[in-house]
């Protein structure tokens, strides 16, 4: 494997990859839009945005999806590697105190009502009490598929500081109607996931992604395990690539309407069902290759590890 190569896609991505028989165009595809640099259209995105998604570990070495909120503004480019964010808000757990210099973060930028969504994998370079300052890894665009067109107002019930709850687990999520109901409804999920050996290479670190589709597209199980089809994307597998080599990781679902959230600790499975076949084109239906008609279909499988409630704690509701 050459040295570019190896630089876009870690062992847990070329594995995934390689199931589904696209490991030779990714090879192609990787050194062409995973940049170390971001080009002027996504620097002017991120300092057009009001919220931004992270993922991070903690001190306490847990995966964490957040979300950091502001005016448009609050993040700022200085040059074509580098992002400045005021740490103005966040859904009350995120904090300047709750990353180091050097650590490897992921942000997502994700526009909703015009379904543009950009992603950057990064290092934090300088930290203080108002700001982070963070070196691009690697950056890259996503399609808009999945989704969900929102517009967005000022959440006048925010609490810089909500209180935060932690649902015990013996309460499981399919008997908790709250937590359930705030699953169900969803139509939109992020998780951050990580895979770091130590290797200084750009895609190791913290990554977060984004998860869409029609209000159910969760499923809670009896057992109160989390179950999500994955639907067919850029065949990155950045979450997928980091899942099959550490399955802990961190979802975000937020109520847009009351502006609860929840974080979620997880430990995740792919269920593979390579000779099911499935209709609904949103799906994942990745060919083998051009000689087979089996096809896979991969659905997630979350058991949650600790939920944390956050009452009002989401700076913006859906107009």
């Amino acid at each position: 494997m050459n040295n570019t190569v190896a630089n876009s896609w870690h062992h847990g991505e070329l594995i995934a990859q390689k199931r589904i028989g696209t490991e030779q165009r990714m090879a192609e595809v990787g050194p062409k839009f995973i940049r170390e640099l971001m080009p002027q259209q996504h620097r002017d995105f991120f300092e057009s945005l009001t919220m931004m998604f992270i993922g991070y570990t903690n001190f306490q070495s847990q995966t964490c999806a957040s979300v950091l909120f502001g005016e448009p503004g609050f993040v700022s480019s200085p040059d074509p590697s580098k992002l400045v964010i005021n740490l103005q808000y966040s859904i009350g757990d995120f904090t300047n105190q709750s990353v180091k210099v050097g650590d490897r973060i992921g942000l997502l930028g994700l526009e909703f009502q015009s379904k543009r969504r950009n992603r950057i994998n990064v290092i934090v370079t300088d930290i203080n009490q108002k700001s982070i300052t963070v070196k691009v890894l690697q950056s890259f665009g996503n399609c808009p598929k999945y989704i969900q067109p929102k517009t967005w107002a000022f959440n006048p019930d925010y609490q810089r500081f909500p209180s935060i709850t932690e649902v015990a687990l013996e309460t499981k999520i399919s008997t908790d109607k709250t937590i359930k109901q705030m699953i169900t409804n969803a139509d939109t999920f992020f998780i951050a996931s990580c895979f770091d050996d130590g290797e200084l290479l750009n895609n190791r670190g913290t990554d977060i992604s984004h998860r869409g589709g029609d209000a159910g597209f969760v499923e809670v199980n009896e057992s109160g395990q989390l179950l999500v089809e994955d639907y067919y994307g850029n065949g990155f597998f950045n979450t997928i690539g980091n899942l099959l080599l550490n399955p802990i990781a961190s979802l975000l679902f937020f109520d847009t309407q009351l502006g609860h959230a929840i974080q979620i600790t997880v430990s995740a499975e792919i269920l593979w069902n390579d000779d099911q076949e499935v209709d609904d084109g949103n799906k994942q239906n990745d060919i083998i290759n051009d000689n087979q008609d089996t096809k896979l279909v991969r659905t997630l499988c979350f058991t949650p590890i600790k939920i944390d409630h956050y009452e009002n704690g989401f700076a913006y509701l859906q107009k």
